[in-house]
């Protein structure tokens, strides 16, 4: 009989262990959704740049087709919230509205500039900035407003 109470007491755990155990398991669980929405957020924000920079690179082989437009400055352009600010039926002016209609559907509140410099008699410097909002940590200003997302391409033409 001796040896039948022995056993007894050695099985099983005590309360106590497995509260712990519950208690480290749901920090670890909670600490990978944390991780999970970070990363969430990062991924989108590469996401919107990468589609910035085909948007810049789509604008400069526009311009290259029409260089001679480009060199008169006639793609140059503001920030402008709609792209219907610009008006024409000229080539320039139709690429330009497509474009600027481009950045404003695939970027949120989506604006671009254009800055087209002549330096010499074969170069051609252009500055493209987009701009859109991107919700990230940090990203609000003083105000509580969210300070938009710049990305600035430089390239001859």
């Amino acid at each position: 009989m001796n040896r039948v109470t022995a056993n007894r007491s050695i099985t099983g755990s005590s309360l106590v262990e497995v509260l712990v155990t519950m208690i480290i398991i749901a920090l670890g669980l909670l600490g990978q959704a944390s991780l999970m929405a970070v990363s969430s957020k990062a991924n989108n924000a590469a996401f919107l740049r990468s589609q910035a920079t085909l948007l810049s690179y789509d604008i400069l082989e526009r311009m290259r087709l029409n260089r001679a437009l480009a060199v008169a400055g006639n793609f140059s352009s503001a920030f402008s919230v709609e792209s219907v600010d610009i008006t024409g039926d000229d080539i320039d002016k139709q690429e330009l509205r497509d474009w600027k209609a481009r950045v404003e559907q695939t970027l949120p509140s989506g604006a671009a500039r254009i800055g087209v410099e002549v330096s010499g008699i074969d170069i051609c410097i252009v500055t493209i900035e987009i701009q859109w909002s991107e919700i990230a940590k940090g990203s609000e200003s003083d105000d509580g407003s969210i300070a938009p997302t710049t990305f600035k391409t430089i390239s001859a033409i």
